[in-house]
C-alpha cells in the first residue's frame, strides 16, 4: 500500500488532511553543487582534495484538480440573472448565485465543470426543463470564475437538435474553452483534448450513457462521446500516449439515487486499468461515495460516483446537497500517477421562496437557520440535521 496524505473532508465543523493545448513553462529542479573547504594544511599540498555534494533532483510533478458538479440551469436561475443584470446595465448578471462558492474555483492548476445544459451561443432563446438552453453569459462568467475545462457529454446534449448542439460547439471555440464530450466530426474528436500544467500534460475525455432517447441523425458529422467500453478504452489508451494524466468524465447512473450501482463499479476499475487516473461521475443530481483504488500497474484512480449539483432550482433536499472536489495528482519517471491528497467540500444551493433568491453556499458558511427557511421545505424534509445526516451516510462528513 502506498503512503498518501490524504485530506478527506472540509466541512463545516472539521478540515480532516488526509486539439488545444496549453502549455506553461516548468524548470526543472538543479542539482546543487558544494565545495568542501580547504584546510590551510591542504592548500599547501601538492594537490588539493575537492569534494562535491549533489542533492537529488526532484523529478516529480503534481497537479491540483477542482471536480464540480452538475451545473443545472433552470429558469428560475437565468430569470433570476436577468433581473439582475437589468439593474447593472448587462444581459444577464450571475455573480449572485455563484458569489458564495467562487473562492473555490480559482485556486487549482485545472477546474473542470460539467455543464449540463446547452449553451447556444444565444442563438436560441434560454430555456428550461425539458429542453435546456442557457444564455453564453453563463458560460462567460463561469470562464471568469476559472473553469477551464467544460464536460458537454451529457442527456441534455441533444436538447436543442443538431443545430444547437452546433451553436453550442461554436460558443466555446469561438471563446477558445475547452470542450470535451461532443465533436463537429471524428476528426475533431480524435483530437483528444490536453493541457499541461506544472510540467505535466492532462488529458480529458467525457462520455454519456444517455442523450433521453435522441440520437444523432446518419449523415451528420457531429459525434457525441457514449460510454461504450471498448471505444471509452481505445480513446483513454490513446490519451495515455499524449498525456500524463487522464480524466475521464462519466454521465451515468440513475437519477435521484444515492446509491453506486454495481456496474458502475465494475465499469469505473475496467476504465483505471484502461489508464484512466481520475473518473468524475455525474448526472444523479445527489451525491454518491468517492473511492480511491490501486491498478494493476502500481498507479492510482480516484473515482467520484457523483459530485450532485452544482446549482439547480430542482424541488427535492437531496438534489440541493452537493460539493466540489479538490485533489492533487502526483507523476514521476518510472511511475504512475498517484493521488496525493484530496479534500471534499460540501455546498447547499439555497432559495427562498417560489425558487426566488437562489444562491450557492459552503455548509461551513450555512446556517441550521437558513435551513429551516429553504424554499425546497415546501416540498421536501430539508434542515440542517438533514444535510449532516446525508452527507454521513456518504462518508463526506465526520463531525468533531
Amino acid at each position: 500500500m502506498k503512503r498518501h496524505n490524504i485530506l478527506s473532508i472540509l466541512c463545516a465543523a472539521v478540515i480532516l488532511t488526509g486539439c488545444q493545448q496549453i502549455s506553461e513553462e516548468y524548470v526543472p529542479a538543479e542539482a546543487i553543487i558544494t565545495s568542501a573547504e580547504t584546510t590551510a594544511a591542504e592548500t599547501t599540498a601538492a594537490t588539493t582534495e575537492i569534494t562535491t555534494e549533489t542533492e537529488p533532483v526532484i523529478t516529480e510533478k503534481t497537479v491540483s484538480f477542482t471536480a464540480l458538479g452538475d451545473n443545472l440551469i433552470h429558469s428560475s436561475i437565468y430569470k433570476q440573472a436577468a433581473r439582475r443584470g437589468a439593474e447593472s446595465g448587462k444581459d444577464y448578471d450571475f455573480e449572485y448565485a455563484y458569489a458564495g462558492v467562487a473562492d473555490l474555483l480559482d485556486t487549482a492548476d485545472i477546474t473542470v465543470l460539467n455543464q449540463e445544459t446547452l449553451i447556444c451561443n444565444d442563438m436560441i432563446e434560454p430555456s428550461t426543463y425539458p429542453c435546456f438552453n442557457s444564455p453564453k453569459a453563463l458560460g462567460n462568467y463561469m470562464a471568469e470564475l476559472g473553469v477551464d475545462v467544460f464536460t458537454i457529454a451529457n442527456n441534455h446534449t441533444l436538447d436543442q437538435g443538431t443545430k444547437g448542439l452546433k451553436y453550442c460547439l461554436a460558443y466555446y471555440d469561438e471563446n477558445k474553452l475547452m470542450r470535451v464530450g461532443a465533436y463537429r466530426d471524428h476528426a475533431d474528436r480524435e483530437n483528444i483534448r490536453v493541457m499541461e500544467k506544472n510540467g505535466v500534460k492532462v488529458s480529458f475525455l467525457a462520455y454519456t450513457e444517455s442523450l433521453n432517447g435522441l440520437s444523432l441523425p446518419a449523415d451528420t458529422p457531429l459525434e457525441i462521446g457514449r460510454t461504450d467500453m471498448d471505444v471509452m478504452k481505445s480513446e483513454i489508451a490513446a490519451a495515455k500516449e499524449i498525456s500524463d494524466i487522464c480524466v475521464v468524465s462519466l454521465h451515468w447512473g440513475t437519477e435521484n439515487s444515492s446509491v453506486v450501482e454495481d456496474y458502475q463499479r465494475t465499469e469505473a476499475r475496467e476504465l483505471a486499468e484502461a489508464g484512466a487516473d481520475v473518473i468524475i461521475g455525474n448526472h444523479p443530481h445527489v451525491l454518491r461515495e468517492i473511492e480511491i483504488f490501486e491498478n494493476s500497474d502500481g498507479g492510482d484512480t480516484i473515482c467520484a460516483y457523483s459530485l450532485g449539483n452544482f446549482i439547480s432550482a430542482q424541488s427535492v433536499g437531496t438534489n440541493l446537497i452537493g460539493g466540489v472536489l479538490d485533489f492533487d495528482v502526483s507523476v514521476d519517471e518510472g511511475r504512475e500517477p498517484e493521488i496525493s491528497s484530496y479534500t471534499f467540500i460540501p455546498i447547499v444551493t439555497h432559495y427562498d421562496h417560489n425558487y426566488s433568491n437562489i444562491r450557492l453556499y459552503k455548509l461551513s458558511d450555512y446556517t441550521p437557520e437558513l435551513a429551516s427557511a429553504h424554499g425546497v421545505r415546501a416540498n421536501s424534509r430539508f434542515d440542517y440535521d438533514y444535510i449532516i445526516e446525508y452527507l454521513t451516510d456518504k462518508g463526506l462528513y465526520e463531525a468533531e
